[in-house]
C-alpha cells in the first residue's frame, strides 16, 4: 500500500524501511584494500566535506523542538546502535521486481570474506557461470550457461549496460565491462531470457555488479562517517599481492546523500602452482602453447611427448585444424621446476578508480529523488603471455628449467568512466516512473610487438579503440488488481542508447605495406582489421507478473529493440565480378588475327587487348589491378529488428517450503561491426569479411526445484537448497570458417584470396545445456554453502553455406580454353567442420563447483573457515574430416574411418583449497587472513597462442575500520 497523502513520511524512516529489507551484513567479512594516494584522498574528502560537515545537525534543526525533545527522550546512551522503527510499508520501483527461478549470485557477504582483487575469484564461485577473459584483465567478460562474448550476455554496472567489443590478439570472443572488485557491493546473475531494455540485444542471461552504498559504510545511527580497507600479501606466499586500499567517506541529511569513494590496486607478477599428478599432466596437458629454449635461446621442437591429433581443417589456412599435443615426461619435469623458478611475467596488473554517490530526496507524498553516480577507472596490465622455458647450459643438464625473461605479452592500458543521472518518483498506484541519463565510455590501448609467423617480428604493433555512448532509459511499474488472479504488476520500459567505436590500429599488414612504400616497391592496401562505427538502438520492453504471496507467481514479458550501425570505411577485400560472360583464350584470338594477316606482335597485342576489355565489362571495378577481387572503401549501413518474449511460472506447496518452476524464452542478438568486418592476415592466416553475418537467436528452457526452511535443526537455522536444469539452443550461431566472398570467382571450389576464413553464421544448431546445484545451511555456530555446476555434453559443430551473399561465379573453361563465368545457386555449397577458433567453438564445459564451510563462534565475532574448489577435466571436441587430411597423417589418438567427433585435452581436473579466518572486534574493526591455493595447485587455461595461468598459494591479509 502506499503512504498516507495526509502524513509526510520523512526519509529517515524510508531508511529504517530500506534497513529491514537489506540482508544483514556477514558476522566478519574481510575487506579488501589500504591507503590510498593523497590525491585520491583529496578528492574523496573535499567532495565529502564540502557540503556534509554539518549533516547531522540538519536533521535537528528541520524538527520542531518538540519533536527534538521526544527525540532525545527516545535516544539511548549509546547512540551508535541504530534506533528500530516500525515498519512501513511502501510501493515497489521499477527496479524491484521480483525474480522466479534460480537467482544465485554472489552477496555483499560473499565478497567481503574473499577480498579479491581479481574479478575471476569471485565470479567462478557462483553457478553456472564463467570468466571468459585473462585472470590478469580488470576486465571481464562474463559467461552464463554456456553463452558468452560480444554481447551475448547482459553485462550491467548500476543498470547501465556495458558490453564493449574489441578485438584481442588471441582472438577471444570479446564484450568487456570494468569492475572494481574493492566498490564492489554485489552480483546479480538472472539465468535464461527475462524481456527488459537492459536485456534486449543479448541471447539470455545477465549480470548486474552493483557498488557500495552510503549505507554500507555508515555505522549503525550515524549520519557522517566513512570507512578505510586494506588488504595486502605477507610473507614468502605474498605471491605479488602488494598494499592496496580503498577508502570510503559519506554522510547524510534528510534531503541529502553524499558518499565518495577512491581505490588503488597493484599487484606484481605471481608464481603460477607447482603441484600436479604427473600422470593426469601427461595424459590431459595440452602443451602445444608451450615453447622450449636452451641458454641461447635456439628453440628446441618442443614437448617431446607428441601429438594425440594433428589433424588439417577445412579452410588450409595457418593454425587451421587442431593440434593436441602432449609433454614427455622430462619436459613435464622442466615445466614443474620453472613453476618454481619465481613470477611469470606478464601477470602484473595496477588499476586505480574513483566513485560518487549524489543522492536528493525531495521529502513530498510522492517519494521523489534525484540521483547521481559517477565511477572512473584506471588500469594498466599485460596479458596473452606466451611462456617460455630456458634450459640453462644446454640440453640434458641437471641445472633447473626457468622462465624466460620478457616473453612475449600486450601490454594494455585501460580507462572506463559512468556517469548517470537518476529520478525515481512513487506517484500512485499506477504511475512510479524511473527516467535515467547515462554516460560511459571505455578506452582500451594495446601495444605488442610482431611475433614469428609473420612478415613483421618484432616490429612495434598497436590497436587502440574508444567505445563510448550517451542514453536515456524511461521505465514504470504499475500495480493493480485482477478479480481472477489478484494484485498484478505491469513493467514497462524504452531505451535509447548511441554507440561510437573509434579504433586506430597498426597491424602485420599496415607494417608491410609501409615498409614497401619505404622502400619503393610495389605494394597492397592492407585490409583494416577493426573499423570505426556508430549504433543506434531504441527498444521498448512490457513484463507482466503476479504479486502478493501466493502458491502461484507468474510473469510474461516481450520486447523489441531496433539496431542501426553505420560502419566508416571499412577496407576490406571483395569479389570483383558483375555479370556472367565468356573471356576469350588469347591464343584463341591471336590466332584470329594472325588469319587475318596481321604479324604475331601486333596480333597479340591485339589479343591481349581485346581479352581485357572483355574482361573488364565484366568488373565492377576495372581499375582493380587485384584481379578477380578489389578494395571495399565505402561506408556500410545495417539495420536488425530484434526481439525477446518470456513466460515463468512458478508454484510453492504451502507450508512447505518446496517451490517448483519453469521459465521459456526467446532472444536475438545482432552481430557486431568487429564481427563482420573483421579483416586481414593473422600469423599467415588470412581472414575476409562478411558483411551478411545474419542475427543469432535463442531458445532458452529453465526448470527447477528449490527448498527452503527455517528452524530444521535448531530454533535459529535456515536451510537452502535448489536444483535447475538449463538448456539453451542457439541458432546462426557465430563462429569462424571458410567463405566465399560476395562477387567472388571460385575455382576449383576455392576463393580467389585462396584459404580465407570469416565470421559465418552455423546453420546447426548449437546447444549448451545442464544442471545447476545451490545449497546453504546457516545456524549461529556455523554455517555451509556450496554449488556445483554439470554441464551435459552436447558436440557442437559448424555448419555453413559458403556464399552467404548469395552472389558470386563460377570459373570454368570450356573445350577451347575460353574461360566461362557462370553464376553460382543461391547461396553455394555447405559443409560441416569444427570452428577455426576450435578451443573456444567446441570447449566441452567442464564441472565446476566450490563448497565453503566455517565455524561462527564467540556470537559470530570469529569466522574461520575453508572453501574448495572444483574443476573437472577441460576437454574439446573436434569434428574431423577425412578429405581434409593429408596421408602422412601423424596423429597418435585414434580416428575415425571417416568424418567423426575426435576429443582433444586441454587440461586435467583440478581441485583447491582455501583457508580463511576473520575476527570482529567492534562494530568498527573488523581483520582477516586469506590463503589462496593452500596445496599451490598449477591452475589454468588454454588459449589459443598461450596461456591462462591462475596464481599458486597466496596469503593475503585483510583489514576494515569504520568511523
Amino acid at each position: 500500500m502506499k503512504f498516507p497523502r495526509d502524513k509526510a513520511v520523512s526519509h529517515t524512516e524510508l531508511l529504517a524501511v530500506a534497513g529491514q529489507r537489506r540482508r544483514k551484513l556477514a558476522p566478519f567479512p574481510a575487506g579488501t584494500a589500504v591507503p590510498v594516494r593523497p590525491r585520491q584522498l583529496s578528492l574523496a574528502i573535499v567532495l565529502a566535506l564540502a557540503g556534509q560537515v554539518v549533516l547531522a545537525q540538519e536533521v535537528q534543526e528541520r524538527l520542531p523542538s518538540g519533536d527534538q525533545d521526544a527525540q532525545s527522550a527516545q535516544m539511548p546512551a549509546d547512540a551508535g546502535h541504530a534506533q528500530v522503527l516500525d515498519a512501513v510499508e511502501i510501493l515497489g520501483t521499477a527496479e524491484e521486481n521480483k525474480t522466479i527461478g534460480n537467482t544465485a549470485g554472489a552477496s555483499k557477504e560473499d565478497i567481503e570474506r574473499r577480498g579479491a582483487s581479481h574479478m575471476s575469484d569471485l565470479i567462478d564461485r557462483i553457478s553456472g557461470t564463467s570468466v571468459n577473459s585473462l585472470y590478469a584483465r580488470p576486465e571481464v567478460s562474463v559467461g552464463v550457461q554456456g553463452i558468452a562474448g560480444h554481447g551475448r550476455v547482459s553485462q550491467s554496472l548500476e543498470g547501465i549496460t556495458q558490453n564493449f567489443h574489441a578485438f584481442t590478439k588471441d582472438i577471444g570472443q570479446t564484450g568487456s565491462i570494468f569492475v572494481d572488485p574493492q566498490f564492489l557491493k554485489s552480483i546479480d546473475v538472472t539465468r535464461g531470457v527475462n524481456a527488459s531494455t537492459g536485456s534486449l540485444g543479448s541471447l539470455g542471461g545477465s549480470v548486474d555488479f552493483k557498488y557500495l552504498d552510503l549505507d554500507d559504510i555508515l555505522l549503525p545511527g550515524r549520519s557522517f562517517g566513512g570507512m578505510v580497507r586494506g588488504s595486502t600479501g605477507f610473507s614468502k606466499y605474498k605471491n605479488g599481492q602488494k598494499p592496496s586500499g580503498s577508502f570510503f567517506l559519506g554522510g547524510r541529511s534528510e534531503r541529502w546523500d553524499v558518499m565518495v569513494g577512491a581505490a588503488d590496486s597493484e599487484n606484481d607478477a605471481y608464481k603460477i602452482g607447482s603441484h600436479f599428478d604427473d600422470g593426469d599432466m601427461l595424459k590431459y596437458f595440452h602443451a602445444r602453447n608451450l615453447n622450449f629454449y636452451d641458454n641461447i635461446n635456439n628453440p628446441e621442437l618442443n614437448w617431446g611427448g607428441g601429438c594425440r591429433y594433428q589433424v588439417r581443417g577445412v579452410s588450409s589456412g595457418s593454425r587451421d585444424g587442431m593440434e593436441n599435443c602432449q609433454l614427455s615426461p622430462e619436459r613435464l619435469n622442466q615445466l614443474k621446476q620453472a613453476a618454481k623458478s619465481g613470477a611469470l611475467e606478464g601477470t602484473e596488473k595496477k588499476a586505480e578508480s574513483q566513485m560518487l554517490r549524489l543522492r536528493h530526496y525531495f521529502n513530498d507524498d510522492y517519494q521523489q529523488s534525484l540521483e547521481m553516480f559517477a565511477a572512473n577507472s584506471r588500469a594498466k596490465y599485460q596479458t596473452d603471455q606466451q611462456p617460455q622455458i630456458i634450459i640453462p647450459e644446454g640440453w640434458g643438464t641437471a641445472e633447473p628449467a626457468y622462465w624466460a625473461k620478457n616473453p612475449w605479452f600486450i601490454a594494455t592500458e585501460m580507462k572506463s568512466q559512468v556517469i548517470s543521472l537518476k529520478y525515481k518518483a512513487v506517484v500512485s498506484d499506477l504511475i512510479n516512473p524511473e527516467i535515467m541519463l547515462y554516460h560511459e565510455q571505455q578506452k582500451r590501448d594495446q601495444q605488442w610487438k610482431g611475433v614469428r609467423g609473420t612478415g613483421a617480428v618484432g616490429q612495434d604493433m598497436h590497436y587502440f579503440v574508444d567505445n563510448s555512448s550517451n542514453g536515456l532509459k524511461l521505465s514504470n511499474a504499475s500495480h493493480f488488481q485482477a478479480s481472477l488472479v489478484g494484485p498484478l504488476r505491469l513493467d514497462s520500459s524504452f531505451e535509447f542508447r548511441r554507440t561510437h567505436k573509434d579504433v586506430d590500429s597498426f597491424s602485420e599488414a599496415d607494417w608491410l605495406e609501409e615498409d614497401k612504400k619505404n622502400r619503393g616497391l610495389p605494394y597492397t592496401l592492407a585490409q583494416e582489421w577493426d573499423p570505426s562505427s556508430k549504433n543506434k538502438s531504441s527498444g521498448f520492453a512490457l513484463n507482466l507478473s503476479t504479486e502478493g504471496d501466493g502458491p502461484w507467481q507468474a510473469s510474461a514479458g516481450a520486447g523489441w529493440q531496433r539496431v542501426t550501425m553505420d560502419v566508416d570505411s571499412p577496407r576490406f577485400r571483395t569479389g570483383n565480378i558483375a555479370k556472367e560472360g565468356i573471356v576469350p583464350n588469347t591464343t584463341t584470338l591471336l590466332n584470329a588475327y594472325r588469319s587475318q594477316g596481321y604479324s604475331f606482335g601486333e596480333a597479340r597485342r591485339m589479343a591481349n587487348a581485346e581479352s581485357t576489355r572483355i574482361f573488364n565489362e565484366m568488373k565492377l571495378d576495372p581499375d582493380s589491378d587485384n584481379g578477380n577481387n578489389r578494395f571495399n572503401l565505402d561506408d556500410k549501413k545495417h539495420g536488425f529488428n530484434l526481439r525477446q518474449a518470456n513466460f515463468n511460472l512458478q508454484y510453492t506447496q504451502p507450508g512447505t517450503g518446496l517451490t517448483a518452476y519453469g521459465s521459456i524464452g526467446y532472444s536475438e542478438r545482432a552481430p557486431t561491426s568487429n564481427e563482420m568486418y573483421t579483416s586481414g592476415p593473422w600469423l599467415k592466416q588470412l581472414f575476409v569479411a562478411n558483411p551478411h553475418l545474419k542475427k543469432e537467436k535463442n531458445l532458452s528452457l529453465q526448470l527447477g526445484v528449490n527448498y527452503h526452511k527455517e528452524r530444521w535443526l535448531t530454533t535459529s537455522d535456515e536451510f537452502n537448497v535448489g536444483l535447475g536444469y538449463y538448456r539453451n539452443r542457439i541458432r546462426n550461431h557465430i563462429g569462424y570458417g571458410p567463405i566465399w566472398m560476395e562477387n567472388d570467382a571460385v575455382m576449383n571450389g576455392k576463393s580467389s584470396v585462396g584459404g580465407a576464413v570469416a565470421n559465418v553464421n552455423n546453420e546447426a544448431a548449437v546447444v549448451r545445456h545442464g544442471f545447476e546445484l545451490n545449497l546453504a545451511y546457516k545456524q549461529s555456530l556455523f554455517y555451509v554453502g556450496g554449488n556445483l555446476t554439470l554441464p551435459l555434453r552436447h558436440n557442437n559443430k559448424m555448419c555453413n553455406s559458403l556464399l552467404p551473399s548469395g552472389n558470386a561465379y563460377y570459373v570454368t573453361y570450356d573445350a577451347e580454353g575460353n574461360a566461362v563465368f557462370s553464376q553460382v545457386g543461391g547461396q553455394g555449397p555447405s559443409s560441416c567442420y569444427s570452428g577455426w577458433n576450435w578451443m573456444e567453438t567446441s570447449l566441452i564445459e567442464p564441472i565446476r563447483g566450490s563448497l565453503t564451510a566455517a565455524l561462527t563462534p564467540y556470537n559470530g565475532k570469529m569466522e574461520i573457515g575453508s572453501t574448495l574448489h572444483f574443476r573437472g577435466k577441460q576437454r574439446a571436441s573436434y569434428y574431423y574430416i577425412k578429405d581434409a587430411q593429408d596421408p602422412s597423417n601423424n596423429s597418435l589418438g585414434p580416428l575415425p574411418n571417416g568424418d567423426g567427433w575426435i576429443d582433444a585435452y586441454l587440461w586435467p581436473k583440478t581441485i583447491k583449497f582455501d583457508l580463511f579466518f576473520n575476527y570482529r572486534f567492534n562494530d568498527q574493526l573488523k581483520a582477516g587472513i586469506y590463503i589462496a591455493n593452500l596445496t599451490d595447485e598449477f591452475d589454468g587455461t588454454p588459449t589459443s597462442l598461450g596461456y591462462n595461468f591462475y596464481p599458486g598459494r597466496t596469503v593475503t591479509a585483510n583489514l576494515e575500520y569504520r568511523f
